[in-house]
């Protein structure tokens, strides 16, 4: 018979991966709420107009990476590629763009066709946070502190360095763009293929190119900060003497960019210290007309996204807390008890009841001992009589005999510390 594996590019998600996701989403979330941003979860499936109107046409998401399909009423249907332009078609949606509180997370799975590689799939999950805003720099400074606090709480900040940039504002790009690709036109034959298809459509992306032969060509570039005009240069002056005094450490990369249209002024990335090019486990930027590009008013937006997968690479490993405790009875013709005992349990926090039915009562002890019991519920025909069943400890070896009425308070006293 045909083995059925996953789909390329996916996996299923289960024991220690499992643990360490949640660990992620929920550390996250805690987060979040504690700064008053509203959870916000929105559809996998999209109109493609969401992304085909924001990301750029020639972004490689649009042109290479996105599963878009006609479904049965005749309508293009793509899979979400990133959280930024849906929560943006979600506030305009549901009339939220007068709101006093436009702060937003999400956490999720996103979806791109690349090629599947260490921390890369194509079902991906992504946590991300976004406020809508009057164009203020401190909402920038903001994201970024929840930033730095996120990877901190979950240990990896160590591992990582922030690199920032700023991409000024649109007329101040347009003038150095023209520069840029008078520069990359004359050094046309030394570019990768890559950059060579990418210098009419997206030359900024060059600047983000992983080839080592591109990198020689772009150290001798233009630089973008050199174009950039009063208003843009002080904006972005503030937000490094913010975060100087925030104690945020930080260094220039006048090459960062994001690969997407909506991208204006801030820019930045955590990067591992690895040289590789999947190194950022989390980046983010402005965008000042990504919600009027949608049709909606014309709100200032900054925001970030952060890889759950890439994150897990970087994670200590953790071992899961959770406490065991099997119900087990000496012989089968007691099993309808443990299902009378699994009623009577009260929930305790860390605390998972296992349940055994089949084989003989060594054998039950024996699978216990495997799956990391901290102690058994034994029940037997003799305690029965009395209400009482037998707590085995599985560390120590020892037993003694509890009330069935006694037995949640029992439980939570062994399990507390």
């Amino acid at each position: 018979m045909e083995k059925i594996n996953t789909v390329k590019g996916t996996k299923d998600l289960f024991g220690l991966d499992l643990v360490m996701h949640n660990l992620i989403c929920d550390t996250f979330s805690k987060l979040c709420e504690s700064k008053n941003f509203q959870q916000l979860r929105t559809p996998i499936i999209e109109n493609s107009k969401v992304f085909k109107k924001t990301l750029g046409v020639n972004s490689d998401i649009i042109l290479k990476e996105m599963y878009s399909f006609i479904d049965q009423g005749g309508e293009e249907i793509v899979l979400r590629p990133e959280g930024t332009a849906a929560v943006a078609r979600a506030i305009i949606t549901n009339s939220m763009q007068d709101d006093l509180n436009k702060k937003f997370y999400y956490y999720g799975p996103m979806f791109r066709r690349e090629k599947p590689q260490s921390g890369r799939f194509r079902q991906f999950h992504q946590v991300g946070i976004e406020i809508f805003d009057d164009k203020n720099l401190y909402n920038d400074i903001e994201v970024i502190l929840l930033a730095e606090k996120f990877l901190n709480y979950l240990g990896v900040r160590k591992k990582v360095k922030l690199e920032i940039n700023t991409l000024g504002n649109i007329e101040s790009r347009k003038n150095y763009i023209v520069d840029l690709v008078k520069f990359l036109k004359e050094n046309y034959s030394k570019l990768s293929f890559e950059s060579k298809k990418r210098l009419e459509s997206n030359p900024l992306r060059i600047l983000d190119s992983k080839s080592l032969d591109d990198k020689e060509i772009i150290k001798k570039s233009p630089i973008l900060f050199d174009y950039l005009d009063k208003q843009s240069k002080f904006f972005f002056e503030e937000i490094q003497t913010n975060l100087k005094k925030l104690k945020i450490k930080f260094s220039l990369n006048p090459y960062l960019v994001r690969g997407l249209d909506y991208y204006n002024h801030t820019a930045f990335e955590f990067i591992t210290y690895e040289d590789k090019s999947q190194n950022a486990i989390l980046a983010g930027g402005r965008y000042d007309n990504l919600v009027n590009s949608l049709g909606g008013k014309k709100i200032s937006g900054i925001g970030w996204a952060s890889g759950i997968e890439r994150i897990i690479l970087n994670l200590d490993k953790i071992k899961s807390k959770k406490k065991i405790i099997t119900i087990i009875a000496v012989s089968e013709n007691l099993n309808s008890n443990i299902l009378k005992i699994l009623n009577f349990l009260e929930p305790i926090k860390g605390v998972s009841f296992h349940s055994l039915y089949a084989g003989n009562f060594k054998k039950k002890l024996i699978k216990a001992n495997k799956i990391g019991s901290i102690g058994c519920i034994i029940i037997g025909e003799e305690e029965l009589k009395e209400n009482k069943i037998i707590w085995k400890n599985m560390n120590s070896g020892s037993q003694e005999k509890i009330e069935i009425k006694q037995i949640n308070q029992f439980l939570k006293s062994k399990t507390e510390n």
